[in-house]
């Protein structure tokens, strides 16, 4: 699996396929890129080159013990190092809620550098506290794999606990310490403007499950509002937090017909926006 040295750190990255577009997936909290791999094996790979990193201080990635250096924003500059690394330009950027987040700052000050933006069950965007005694249970899962493996299970329901699915939780128990509270301060933290928001007139489209315990469907609506080029929220019935996980096959077919399109509509939203 190849690395990629920047200024600060160094990140590991799973890269599939070898095709023209490029695809850069971004993954949450208590997670790695292999959160991604069974929608990357499905990614047409003479079409497609699908990227997944490890943010930091998860999976083979550095593992900085700063709990602010897991801000959002700074992982949005960890991206940006990264994609400039990697001399990406016109691709399509997947996010899952923490790294929705990322995606969606990066997008703002970057917009110009991606075709088009898919956040999937996204954080509100103005601050989702962790109330002290979820802070606690967090700190807790470090050393209680069981605890950990729970909490999980709960983020993809329609999941069975298989092979895989243990894999998951090795990875998740794995990752830096300061990542089990870090994330969850970072995102209580994390806040983008409407008038931010209003400015992103790239293509964008939103991706939630009806069964997602830590989003609500309110934060995926009023984030479609607020994006000039969001025109869908696909929702997944019966699909938790992590609906690529959960509805793989279906995410795939969604992803797929979504950057397949020539975007031409999208246009008419673009010279609206601002």
């Amino acid at each position: 699996m190849p690395f990629v040295q920047l200024p600060d750190l160094r990140l590991h990255y799973r890269r599939t396929g070898s095709g023209p577009q490029p695809v850069l997936f971004l993954h949450g909290s208590f997670a790695t890129g292999r959160w991604w791999q069974p929608v990357m094996d499905l990614m047409p790979a003479g079409q497609f080159t699908g990227y997944a990193p490890d943010l930091r201080g998860c999976g083979q990635s550095d593992r900085p013990d700063d709990p602010r250096g897991y801000d959002v924003e700074r992982q949005a500059q960890d991206l940006a190092q990264l994609i400039d690394a990697l001399g990406l330009f016109d691709l399509h950027l997947v996010g899952h809620s923490l790294g929705a987040s990322i995606a969606l700052t990066y997008a703002a000050t970057h917009p110009g550098r991606l075709r088009s933006l898919v956040l999937v069950s996204t954080p509100s965007t103005v601050g989702t506290p962790t109330p002290p005694e979820g802070l606690e249970l967090l700190a807790r899962m470090r050393g209680d794999r069981a605890l950990l493996l729970r909490g999980l299970a709960s983020t993809m329901p329609a999941r069975p606990p298989d092979g895989f699915f243990q894999q998951l939780v090795d990875d998740a128990q794995d990752q830096a310490p300061a990542a089990f509270t870090a994330n969850a301060l970072a995102l209580a933290r994390w806040q983008l403007p409407d008038e931010v928001l209003a400015r992103l007139r790239l293509p964008v489209l939103l991706v939630w499950g009806d069964r997602d315990q830590i989003v609500e469907r309110e934060v995926q609506r009023k984030l479609l509002l607020s994006l000039p080029g969001a025109n869908n929220l696909e929702v997944f019935r019966g699909a938790g937090h992590s609906p690529m996980l959960e509805r793989t096959q279906g995410f795939v077919d969604a992803l797929l017909d979504f950057i397949g399109q020539d975007f031409a509509g999208y246009e008419t939203n673009r010279g609206q926006a601002g």
